[in-house]
């Protein structure tokens, strides 16, 4: 059997399970099942005060991304396994493997598995800062920034064997930034079909409100349908933080802002919407982990072709609407039950057809080589 060591940030291993922690369990799911046995090495971020007064000047996740102990105990766990891969969680790893390359056994690949590349989202950060309520820091200054990640995205692909990425649109931008051997797995569906009664009046938004992509999308979306007669619809915004919820409430007139809600209300309250949207107008990095949830619930779902990177199926399929004018009047279409029911039946179907672990686990071993 093959071995392998999991290198990843404490929390990304822990709930609460959000975007970043699904797919890091994901990631694990399909390496045990393609019959690498794992050791884990976990560790807690850089908290020396130099760090933090730092990164005050230097917002990079790059920038001292692990506590300086992390290369020290990979070589440990290395030298008592031997193992065939060591997989470094999330792109901001890329400065440990130069650290470690010249220390690991012969033939023994350093895999990235990314969730995306950081200037992907720093790039739409900077771009919509002046005209939405983010919280990003974007320091020292935006041109700075961007230039220091791309460099950094560039310095530390040489390094890396294999790269293994959430969308083909992420493959593309690694080529970019110079990695040589890379793929992608897709999303894998969970069906937990929901109890789904729709009240004919709601549609449902759930995610992290001050994403620079997904704020900007709901935006575009509430803006023409504030401009067209929409009755008595209601956009039920799950997320936070809960000052841009409050935003968009006081904004937009059609916003009813929830919070964050637990498993359980969620649900419940989910059940009611005639369908979720996912309004994703730029190429963001990785893919919405949210959108595997509302397939699994057998929901309606209206989204872009940006929306749904990082899936694959085979049947059935999502409403898209890749213009918020048009976007806008699928989402009046599918408060119709007769509508919205046909667009179910196809969400079942790709819930259905979605790739499963095992099928991805061929992926990745095909990816790996092994």
């Amino acid at each position: 059997m093959a071995s392998g060591i999991f290198v990843s940030y404490r929390g990304f291993l822990e709930p609460p399970y959000g975007g970043v922690q699904i797919c890091t369990r994901e990631y694990v799911d399909v390496i045990k099942a393609a019959g690498i046995d794992l050791e884990f090495c976990a560790f807690s971020g850089d908290q020396r005060l130099s760090t933090r007064i730092l990164r005050r000047l230097n917002s990079s996740s790059y920038f001292r991304s692990a506590e300086t102990a992390v290369a020290d105990a990979i070589f440990r766990i290395a030298a008592k396994n031997q193992p065939d891969f060591i997989f470094l969680n999330q792109v901001s790893l890329a400065p440990l493997a130069q650290k470690i390359r010249r220390a690991i056994p012969t033939g023994c690949k350093i895999v990235m598995l990314s969730h995306g590349l950081e200037s992907t989202d720093l790039l739409h950060v900077i771009r919509t800062r002046g005209r939405l309520p983010l919280t990003a820091r974007v320091r020292p200054t935006p041109a700075f920034a961007l230039g220091d990640a791309l460099i950094a995205e560039t310095t530390f692909r040489p390094d890396i064997d294999v790269v293994c990425a959430l969308s083909p649109f992420d493959v593309a931008l690694e080529h970019w930034v110079g990695a040589t051997h890379v793929g992608w797995l897709p999303r894998v569906v969970i069906a937990r079909p929901l109890d789904w009664y729709p009240s004919g009046k709601r549609l449902g938004f759930i995610g992290t409100l001050d994403h620079a992509p997904n704020l900007e999308g709901l935006v575009l979306v509430l803006e023409q349908l504030m401009r067209l007669d929409t009755g008595s619809l209601r956009v039920r915004v799950v997320g936070g933080p809960a000052k841009t919820g409050r935003w968009l409430a006081q904004s937009y007139s059609i916003v009813d802002y929830l919070g964050p809600l637990s498993d359980s209300a969620l649900v419940e309250e989910a059940s009611s919407w005639n369908a979720v949207v996912h309004p994703i107008f730029c190429y963001s990095r990785g893919c919405s982990t949210k959108l595997a949830m509302a397939v699994g619930w057998h929901l309606p779902v209206i989204t872009t072709t940006m929306g749904h990177r990082g899936y694959e199926w085979r049947e059935g399929g999502l409403v898209i609407a890749n213009e918020p004018v048009r976007f806008a009047n699928e989402c009046l279409r599918l408060l119709d039950f007769e509508a919205a029911t046909v667009a179910r039946g196809r969400v079942m179907e790709m819930a259905r057809s979605s790739p499963t672990v095992e099928e991805n686990a061929s992926r990745l071993l095909a990816l790996l080589g092994h």
